[in-house]
Formats: C-alpha cells, structure tokens, sequence
C-alpha cells in the first residue's frame, strides 16, 4: 500500500475482525496451539472451545463482582466444567491473568506489525496504527476492559508486564512520530509524550464507549476524531 492508502476506504470492523481473527474462540484456540501453559486436553478443537467457556466466564464474573473476589470454583460453574476439568487448564487465577494478558499483548503486536507492513508514509502510518488499534480493542473489548480495570488486583509480574504491553505500543506511535519528524510532517516535540497523549485516547475509547456512542461516535467516528486531534497537536505551530 502506498501514501496514497489515506484515501482509500478503511475496512469495515467487521473485515478487519475476520482478517485477524479477533475474537476469543480464535485467540484460545492460538493459545492452545502455541503450548506455553499447563493446558492437558489431548484435542486442540476441544481444548480451545473449553478454554473460551473458561475466557469468557472470567470476563462476565470480573466484569460483575472483580477478578479478587471470584474463585475457581466459581469460574468452574460459570463455565459449565467441573473443578477438576479447570484444573486440566488452568493451576490458578493468576495463570488465567497471564494467558489473557499475554495473548492480547501478541495479538496487538501482530496486528500493528501486519497493519503498518502495508502502509508507507509517517501520517499514513500513523492513521493506519490508530485505527488497527480502536479495531482490535472494539473486537476485543471485554478482554482489554478486563485488563485495565484488574491490572492492579494481579499478581506483581503480571502488573509489570501489563506496563511493558502499555509502553511497547507507545513505542510503535513514538518511532511514527520521529519518521514523520524526519520526514518534516511533524513539528519538533518529544515523541514519547506525544504517544502517551495518543495512547490515552486510544484506551479511552472502550473504557468510556458509552459516552462516546451517547455523544454519536461509533468506533470509525472515534478513530477520525483521535486521527485529527493527533495530527492537529503534531502539526500545530509552537
């Protein structure tokens, strides 16, 4: 893809969901596949189709009562298996924490890197990051909610690699800001900063998307509206 991709349509969230393979049964079934954890099920299908029932039973239940309170027995029930059939996936919350966090950390990278591999230019890049981002985290929605909100109930290691997950995307915006820097697009700022503001943006998206529908946004409004605001303090004169 060329400069020229700034005019082109962008792909509707639903292409876009279906390319990466965003959703929680595509994403338990990748986790099963790459055989980090204590996951004991012989079948890949079966193991993927219960570890999404454990996914998004830990989702609802911490959504309505917090991720400190549940227990597994009730995380067992929620998803329909009994203590026993739990343990053949998971030895403890904190484990569950860390599949989640870790697979959303690997499916953004993957998603950005796929994205900006087809996109040339700073401002190009940098609209085409924006709105893989918003996609992946309106797909995913209850999966980044989860660990945002719980990030300070985890366990140490997993709180600290929750930031890292957090800086390494600032990352992606901050080296788009230098090119663009570089390439005379951007005024001179510090790109770190700058990233941060962007990212703040990007995150509010799900963690306030009532008031942004309330106010008539739905998720390619918000991605327009983050894209002109980024662009506005990037440009604007000092």
């Amino acid at each position: 893809m060329t400069a020229d991709a700034a005019s082109e349509p962008v792909p509707s969230l639903r292409r876009f969901a279906q390319r990466h393979e965003l959703t929680t049964t595509a994403l338990c079934a990748q986790i099963v596949a790459d055989g980090e954890h204590s996951i004991s099920v012989r079948k890949p299908a079966v193991a993927a189709d219960n570890l999404a029932r454990i996914v998004g039973a830990m989702l609802r239940l911490a959504n309505r009562s917090g991720f400190a309170g549940m227990t597994l027995r009730e995380l067992a029930t929620a998803s329909g298996l009994s203590l026993g059939g739990l343990y053949a996936y998971i030895r403890s919350k904190d484990e569950l924490a860390q599949i989640v966090q870790r697979q959303i950390g690997r499916t953004l990278h993957r998603v950005l890197d796929d994205t900006l591999a087809e996109v040339a230019g700073p401002r190009e890049r940098l609209a085409a990051a924006v709105h893989a981002h918003i996609y992946v985290t309106e797909a995913l929605r209850d999966w980044f909610f989860f660990l945002y909100m719980e990030a300070h109930h985890l366990a140490a290691p997993r709180r600290r690699e929750a930031m890292a997950m957090e800086r390494a995307s600032e990352t992606v915006l901050a080296d788009i800001i230098r090119a663009g820097q570089a390439a005379g697009h951007y005024r001179a700022l510090a790109p770190e900063p700058a990233a941060g503001l962007i990212k703040a943006m990007l995150q509010d998206w799900y963690l306030k998307r009532r008031k942004h529908s309330d106010r008539g946004l739905d998720v390619d409004a918000y991605a327009a509206m983050v894209i002109a605001a980024a662009e506005a303090h990037l440009t604007a004169e000092p």
